[in-house]
């Protein structure tokens, strides 16, 4: 009867595949497709400047946002614009004090060489500040590269980034017709434009100079504190395509890119491609 029964099972598990998965490697990866509409600044209404959808990768646009990288992104922005300019002179830099102001012995006070001493009023500071003092450091790269993908997947997953055909097609330079526009199609309070270029159309140019909460500003520019100042951010097609390439450039490239010939380690460890499943099958005689 024991017999019988250990055939059966053995029979059972034969019927079904095992496969080995823990490797962590083996399990592709999936990522659902990201889209986005692409709009015109020809009119006001947004059913009907809609001319299609375009596909971005989840890579830029859909990642995990780190909020300590967004964090130490604009801490550095803020703190590399800073500088103390606080100075105290020393003993040597003050004026005066050069002879003693009374003989070391025969009256009865304390032995001093100079009024200027630290230890006078009006006298030099021993460890003081000597500005001017930068608080200027360099962010690693890849922080830099990762707080961008960040803010842009914020930004996309709050349905914040919208894309235009172009710039160039705004038709006017009116400021009026601008805010008008940015306020029918729920854009705001604060708009950051982007264009693939430094020379920006005119007619965007124009009217987004006399509005403060309305920025322009070229790809090469595009920085965490700037897209998550403002609270609409709004690509031309190729500034987003050239975004896109870049930062994907910047992910897939080796840690020192510059060694001629030597062998360089990935900066992104990335899961090994899926390898064929190992089934395992008990061999078991029957």
């Amino acid at each position: 009867m024991k017999s019988t029964e250990q055939t059966s099972i053995s029979s059972t598990d034969q019927q079904f595949t095992y496969s080995s998965l823990t490797d962590c490697s083996q399990i592709p990866l999936y990522h659902e497709p990201l889209e986005a509409w692409v709009e015109t600044l020809d009119g006001k209404d947004p059913y009907t400047t809609k001319r299609g959808a375009v596909s971005l990768h989840p890579e830029v646009f859909g990642a995990f946002p780190r909020i300590d990288i967004l964090h130490w992104n604009l801490y550095w922005q803020k703190m590399y614009k800073v500088v103390d300019w606080s100075f105290a002179m020393t003993k040597q830099e003050k004026r005066g004090g050069g002879r003693k102001p009374w003989p070391q012995k025969g009256t009865g006070r304390a032995r001093h060489g100079s009024i200027r001493s630290p230890l006078w009023h009006n006298g030099g500071r021993a460890l003081g500040p000597r500005g001017p003092r930068t608080y200027y450091f360099m962010l690693p790269f890849m922080l830099r590269v990762r707080g961008l993908i960040s803010a842009l997947t914020c930004k996309f997953a709050q349905n914040d980034i919208h894309i235009v055909d172009s710039l160039e097609s705004l038709p006017s330079d009116d400021t009026k017709f601008l805010e008008e526009l940015c306020d029918s199609r729920g854009w705001g309070p604060s708009v950051l434009f982007v264009h693939e270029s430094d020379f920006a159309p005119r007619n965007i140019t124009v009217a987004t100079d006399m509005i403060g909460h309305m920025n322009i500003m070229p790809v090469q520019g595009l920085n965490v504190y700037s897209m998550l100042k403002h609270e609409t951010l709004v690509l031309s097609l190729k500034s987003a395509q050239l975004i896109q390439e870049r930062l994907l450039f910047h992910l897939s490239r080796p840690d020192d890119w510059r060694a001629n010939g030597k062998k360089v380690r990935p900066i992104i460890n990335r899961p090994a491609p899926p390898k064929p499943l190992e089934f395992l099958a008990p061999s078991v005689t029957l």
